[in-house]
């Protein structure tokens, strides 16, 4: 049985899920509950971050990993260009949109004003447990904005590092939201942009779409954010591309 260890809400478990639908392979989720999850990949795969894949007796850790991985083991459908120019922009802008997931994240975390649809979405999956689920939500909300560095300074920094994602995506399509960022097809560059991105954008479907609690300020942006080719590219993505299992 191939099984995906991951946190629901993870823009880079998205990222994965992606890649395992789109090669249309069977797979099951376990969902490890954010904190005490570190026992688990650590055991599995010697680190602490998510997503991990098992396949059979292949451990594979961190979402572009798994991705090359699956390339290399399960050829049909690929996302890789065989002209080695386009393979190799290709990789390159996986690489870059990896990097960018890191900005989102931050700046979406600097955005929330009220952190219960975030908890829900988070934990929703997991038992009670007697109350230890809820108990957990102060513990949880507090790590994550040391984990990922939620200060005024760097969610400034991070908006700035997104909007220049944004501008490359633009540069890439030419402005036009039917084109892909490479060739003529979906690639590793197309998902890992569309996903990493997609907690800003809340495509239907997706786990983000519920969660809701920042203010009128960071709404405007939004709004401009999604009227830009980018934006509209990035939903067109996923209307057209996200072929999810049923």
């Amino acid at each position: 049985m191939r099984t995906l260890y991951q946190f629901p809400i993870s823009h880079y478990c998205e990222k994965t899920r992606w890649h395992l639908d789109h090669k249309g392979l069977d797979y099951q989720v376990d969902d490890l509950f954010p904190g005490l999850h570190r026992l688990k990949s650590k055991r599995l795969a010697g680190i602490v971050t998510l997503p991990i894949l098992q396949d059979g007796a292949k451990v594979v850790g961190d979402s572009t990993d798994i991705a090359l991985y699956l390339e290399a083991q399960y050829p049909d459908r690929p996302l890789l260009p065989d002209d080695l120019a386009e393979r190799a922009e290709v990789l390159a802008l996986e690489e870059r949109f990896d990097r960018m997931g890191v900005h989102v994240r931050r700046w979406l975390y600097g955005q929330i004003r009220q952190w219960d649809s975030v908890m829900h979405a988070m934990l929703k999956v997991y038992r009670p447990l007697f109350g230890l689920r809820d108990l957990m939500k102060p513990v949880l909300i507090n790590g994550v904005q040391k984990l990922y560095g939620v200060t005024p300074e760097r969610v400034a920094k991070s908006q700035a590092e997104l909007l220049l994602g944004l501008e490359l995506i633009e540069e890439k399509i030419g402005g036009d939201p039917s084109r892909y960022l490479v060739g003529e097809r979906l690639s590793l560059a197309d998902i890992a942009a569309a996903s990493l991105y997609a907690p800003m954008f809340t495509p239907a479907g997706t786990p983000w779409a519920d969660i809701a609690g920042h203010d009128a300020q960071t709404q405007a942006f939004l709004d401009e954010v999604f009227a830009r080719p980018a934006g509209q590219w990035i939903l067109r993505r996923y209307a057209e591309d996200r072929q999810r299992r049923t």
